[in-house]
């Protein structure tokens, strides 16, 4: 059996999709999986062992239905018996639709009934993003799943090399950025966690956060930090991360994968709603300090009187107090 899954957009929402694509195997022991997702998130899925496929797009082909279109006729030949979308948007059922599969599955979202031959109803409105994409496979689906991230050895091997030529030893990932602001650690409230901290903090990002990352190493003058923002690719990031003594990371898909990579971590939550979109993971824990105008669930900030008041009152203590509480054993 040909199975296709149209995969989520971001990063966290990939590393979400995990479960689910085990669970999919699981499901259908003889199937052959295909991922279909934007070349930006391919790396998440790489070397998955029951993906047999991983199609990536390009940024071009992920807007717009004369591209969906065209993305759908593409995938005609792999002869899909069924075909998932894990994304709620009117044009992936297109995808689906024009791709030919003989069953495709998805939610009823924005009238996606009529491209769709299993339209599912999606009854819990507040359910944790994994448990919703397993819900398609099986709609009594309850208990979470933690994902997880497969990197070879040779990619390990070449974290180690660099890590040596960067001299640092079991540094601390530092992923403080997001794609949403409200969401982006500010550099004061990094400075007052990691004043004076005796450790090595590497800092991760993408080329776009390269100045911020420079500020936040001026205005943290006395902590170790050294910043690798657009240096790697995604999955060279991923295996940097993975030989991380812990991270502390944001509301995001940095956050999400060092869960997945099984490293004890810590995620910082202010505009986000965590019973949804918190990272899995058995040494993970999250710090939401609720606040009056949190979970916003805004991509930029609104308070204006107290920008990002939900981040600002996090306290060096509420960090110690986490990271304490982390198993930092294998």
């Amino acid at each position: 059996m040909n199975i296709g899954v149209y995969c989520p957009n971001w990063i966290g929402d990939a590393v979400m999709a995990l479960p689910f694509i085990q669970q999919l195997q699981d499901h259908y022991p003889d199937g052959k999986i295909t991922i279909v997702c934007k070349d930006s998130v391919a790396s998440v899925f790489q070397n998955h062992p029951a993906a047999r496929r991983i199609i990536a797009l390009p940024q071009s082909n992920t807007s717009g239905l004369l591209s969906a279109r065209s993305t759908g006729k593409s995938l005609l030949s792999l002869h899909l018996d069924v075909f998932y979308t894990l994304t709620d948007s009117f044009r992936s059922a297109a995808i689906l639709w024009w791709s030919g599969a003989e069953q495709r599955i998805g939610y009823s979202t924005q009238l996606r009934s009529i491209l769709l031959t299993n339209a599912v109803e999606l009854t819990a409105k507040r359910m944790h993003r994994s448990l919703k994409y397993l819900a398609l496979i099986n709609p009594e689906s309850n208990s979470e799943k933690v994902p997880q991230i497969y990197l070879t050895n040779d990619e390990v091997a070449w974290a180690k090399r660099e890590l040596a030529v960067l001299e640092l030893k079991q540094p601390i990932a530092l992923c403080p950025f997001s794609v949403a602001g409200s969401r982006t650690i500010p550099s004061s409230s990094l400075k007052k966690w990691l004043h004076d901290s005796e450790e090595n903090y590497i800092l991760f990002g993408s080329e776009r956060d390269s100045n911020r990352a420079l500020a936040i190493i001026n205005e943290c003058n006395n902590s170790s930090i050294i910043s690798v923002c657009g240096k790697y690719s995604l999955r060279k990031s991923i295996a940097l991360i993975s030989l991380c003594k812990y991270a502390l990371a944001a509301d995001s898909g940095l956050g999400h994968i060092s869960a997945a990579l099984d490293i004890p971590s810590v995620s910082f939550f202010g505009a986000g709603l965590s019973t949804m979109t918190r990272p899995l993971g058995a040494r993970t824990t999250i710090v939401n300090n609720n606040v009056h105008c949190s979970p916003c669930q805004k991509n930029i900030c609104c308070n204006e009187e107290e920008p990002l008041l939900c981040l600002q009152q996090i306290s060096r203590s509420d960090v110690e107090i986490a990271v304490r509480n982390l198993s930092l054993n294998p």
